[in-house]
């Protein structure tokens, strides 16, 4: 897969994609909300990487966040919203 790497725009999306799937494994969006919220996100910046294969890695990413977590003593929220504020406050470009 050859494409040229928008790091900013895509740690963007693979947070907004970790979010997502914590709020689906918990329970805060249905199934089709999420599958929107893939189907979105992949058309923007992964066009042809396939669905499963993003969905399975934002359940990984997940997985670690848990990890972070316990080992840390907080929550899963808490790690992600730390990935969240440090990919904001990255510059555009």
């Amino acid at each position: 897969m050859t494409q040229t790497v928008n790091g900013p725009a895509e740690l963007r999306a693979g947070v907004a994609l970790l979010a997502a799937t914590h709020q689906m494994l918990d329970g805060h969006l249905t199934g089709p909300q999420y599958a929107a919220v893939v189907d979105d996100t992949t058309a923007e910046l992964w066009a042809d990487a396939p669905e499963d294969a993003v969905r399975a890695v934002a359940y990984l990413g997940v997985r670690i966040a848990a990890l972070f977590a316990t080992a840390t003593g907080t929550e899963v929220e808490t790690v992600l919203g730390f990935l969240g504020s440090e990919v904001a406050s990255l510059p555009e470009q």
